[in-house]
């Protein structure tokens, strides 16, 4: 009995292995970028990130395993419900489900990342929020690096040189291989440095503001641009809109829209006058914003629903046909559309799961912008429905392999600073009190 009590007592502290994690964590990204520089140079990457990733997920799948059962037990659970559908498609065609196997991974792996800082919390708040600065800060600097190498030519361009545009150097994206993907995690990273340094440091806010619009202007996608100037113009006002009732706010809501309004009027005059935007003029010229926004994902969308409706049945769709079943009919099988792609893959519970993932983040951040007027949660509320504009229009959100860990990190941590606020004010007014 002593023996089992020393080994829960030794459980409930941090480990050396949370050491480990949150060390693996914080170079994930330079894994990520050595893992394009393979694929780059010689054609194969040998699986290196994704092993690297299956790591971190098993060592904090361990770590919850010993400390929290109901949070453990979630992930088995999530698997139940997306697997049917795939599974019969398999048993129908034959092949493999390693790729569905690996996208389910990929879905639930924000939640393994949110739930694992949220354990390591309950034993050491204040180093689990500092750990997480620590891996935010670290894998920034990986980005720019990565940034500064691409502005040298190396890596990879954002684009492929088309024969209708005179423009060649079509962005860079460094050595990282997935541009929309990289867009994404540039957000998620800024986000928290700008909250954090408007707060404590503004010169180095300023630092971070420039070099988050620079890696962004190099990369030229929409998500990296128009997200990062949305974080560094509205971050720094999020203290005065915590303060706004709702009257202001509706006002300011009206106002946003209009301007919204009056640049969509004015785009083929803004497209003309930014230097980096012959693709999105000559989209724009052709396709309409429409296409500017969607870039040809409705066509693909459209012809994915027609192929599923014509060789699968309404009840097989209902619980969704997996990667297996739309990759053996079509060689272009994302939609790149979350919502969309979850629904054909998983069925009506992919879509379930896509609503859950973003409603549970989006009103857990709400929750506490009411209950404490924490500026970190409002940051989190922005981004969070930035993240959910990308993953409607341009996907790779919650289907992406490179954003899980940080998008996990940050939404935990929301709770855990208003936990660790509540507790320092209950000390002060206890100490006041005697």
């Amino acid at each position: 009995m002593a023996a089992l009590m020393r080994l829960s007592a030794y459980f409930q502290q941090v480990l050396p292995l949370d050491k480990l994690i949150l060390l693996l964590c914080s170079c994930y990204l330079l894994i990520d970028a050595c893992n394009g520089f393979l694929l780059n140079q010689f054609g194969r990457s040998f699986g290196l990130s994704a092993l690297y990733k299956l790591l971190i997920l098993i060592l904090m799948l361990s770590c919850l395993s010993l400390r929290t059962a109901k949070a453990f037990l979630l992930f088995p659970a999530l698997f139940v419900l997306l697997v049917p559908g795939p599974f019969y498609s398999w048993l129908q065609l034959g092949g493999t489900l390693a790729a569905d196997m690996g996208l389910m991974l990929k879905l639930i792996s924000p939640f393994i990342a949110f739930y694992y800082l949220l354990s390591l919390a309950r034993l050491d708040k204040a180093f689990a929020l500092q750990s997480m600065h620590r891996v935010f800060v670290i894998n920034y600097l990986i980005v720019l690096v990565n940034f500064t190498f691409g502005a040298l030519g190396y890596g990879y361009t954002s684009y492929l040189p088309q024969a209708h545009l005179a423009q060649v150097d079509l962005g860079s994206k460094g050595f990282f291989n997935a541009a929309n993907e990289l867009s994404v995690v540039l957000l998620v990273l800024s986000a928290w440095l700008l909250q954090y340094y408007w707060r404590q440091q503004k010169l180095i806010f300023l630092a971070v503001a420039a070099s988050s619009l620079w890696c962004a202007s190099l990369m030229l996608t929409k998500t990296g641009l128009l997200g990062t100037i949305i974080l560094v113009l509205l971050i720094p006002l999020m203290p005065v809109l915590l303060r706004l009732n709702w009257s202001r706010l509706a006002l300011l809501i009206f106002l946003l829209m209009v301007t919204v309004i009056l640049l969509i009027w004015q785009a083929p005059l803004l497209l003309t006058h930014l230097g980096l935007a012959e693709k999105l003029q000559h989209i724009y010229q052709q396709q309409g914003l429409l296409g500017v926004l969607l870039s040809n994902r409705d066509k693909y969308a459209a012809e994915i629903w027609q192929m599923a409706s014509f060789y699968y049945s309404d009840s097989h769709r209902f619980f969704g046909i997996g990667l297996i079943g739309v990759s053996e009919h079509l060689w272009k099988y994302w939609a790149e559309s979350d919502p969309f792609d979850l629904l054909i893959f998983y069925g009506v519970a992919g879509l379930m799961f896509f609503l859950w993932i973003f409603t549970g983040f989006i009103a857990q951040n709400l929750k506490l912008c009411r209950l404490f007027s924490s500026e970190l949660a409002a940051t989190l509320v922005l981004l969070n429905l930035l993240l959910l504009f990308v993953s409607c229009i341009a996907g790779h959100v919650i289907s992406s392999g490179m954003l899980w860990p940080v998008w996990g990190f940050i939404n935990a941590a929301a709770l855990i600073h208003c936990s660790v606020d509540t507790t320092a004010k209950k000390t002060e007014s206890l100490h006041v009190t005697q």
